[in-house]
């Protein structure tokens, strides 16, 4: 569906990241949207709330898409259960030649991901990091029971924003910064978003840490600048699904502060990446 209305361009324009260079004509537009999803026994969605702003238009053309998908049943013992969880989607507006022309759809959406309880101390940022002005992102992969509790961690990729001397040099840096990552992680605590027949349910999750010079957690890089990383070496934890994680084309670009899940219950029977709206 086309949108002409320069209040969309306006709105979305305000959270893109800008590139460092001019370009001729219309951005392509990117936007985030969180919300809610309840799905009944035979798949439909039965309840579906948005929780982040939108304009009236795009808010509605949401709505009526989400409430519109159809999901595999979850079964507890064979029989199919009512079952709610958290959607993230992100959304892309490509421009169509005139102006406030915008085609909008669908870039990617997950479902499942825990959200920090309020309260959750930052790891401390490796005081020898600070002198010799490196920064990093550590990725965590982390096992949460029933109640939200970070029950087991693994380092899964640790990426230095600077080259080192020699991959040994690389290699100690990564690991003093999955040192403090690891020990405020197993203080954290979760707020499950995945309900199956009215209880919440454990889950494998994957969380960034962002250590920037700037302080930590600043995931998103200012205006106009690039954020570069080296990425270190992959160690895969055995409690994730290393099929979801390889497929998981938003695991790089999730912020810092949230949680992608690994292994949401929930699954579209149709593809809606890249479905227009």
């Amino acid at each position: 569906m086309l949108l002409r209305i320069a209040a969309l361009a306006a709105t979305m324009m305000a959270l893109v990241v800008a590139p460092a260079f001019a370009q001729k004509g219309a951005a392509t537009l990117e936007m985030d949207a969180d919300g809610e999803v309840q799905i009944a026994p035979d798949g439909h969605v039965s309840d579906y709330r948005l929780q982040s702003k939108l304009g009236p238009t795009l808010s509605a053309l949401v709505d009526g898409d989400v409430r519109g998908w159809r999901f595999d049943p979850i079964l507890i013992d064979g029989k199919p259960v009512v079952a709610k969880t958290a959607m993230h989607i992100r959304l892309k507006a490509q421009p169509r030649g005139e102006p406030d022309d915008y085609a909008v759809q669908i870039l990617s959406v997950s479902f499942g991901g825990p959200q920090r309880s309020s309260g959750m101390r930052p790891p401390k940022y490796p005081e020898a990091a600070v002198r010799a002005g490196i920064g990093a992102k550590v990725l965590l992969s982390l096992r949460l029971d029933e109640t939200g509790k970070v029950i087991e961690i693994q380092p899964y990729q640790t990426s230095l924003n600077r080259r080192a001397a020699s991959e040994a040099e690389a290699e100690h840096w990564r690991r003093e910064f999955e040192k403090v990552s690891v020990a405020a992680a197993r203080t954290w605590h979760y707020d499950l978003s995945e309900t199956v027949n009215g209880k919440p349910i454990g889950t494998s999750a994957m969380a960034p840490i962002v250590f920037s010079l700037n302080g930590i957690g600043m995931h998103a890089p200012t205006p106009g600048e690039w954020t570069a990383y080296l990425p270190g070496p992959v160690h895969p934890a055995p409690w994730v699904n290393s099929a979801r994680v390889a497929s998981a084309d938003d695991l790089a670009s999730t912020p810092d502060g949230q949680a992608l899940s690994m292994d949401s219950r929930f699954h579209l029977k149709d593809n809606v990446i890249g479905k227009a709206l």
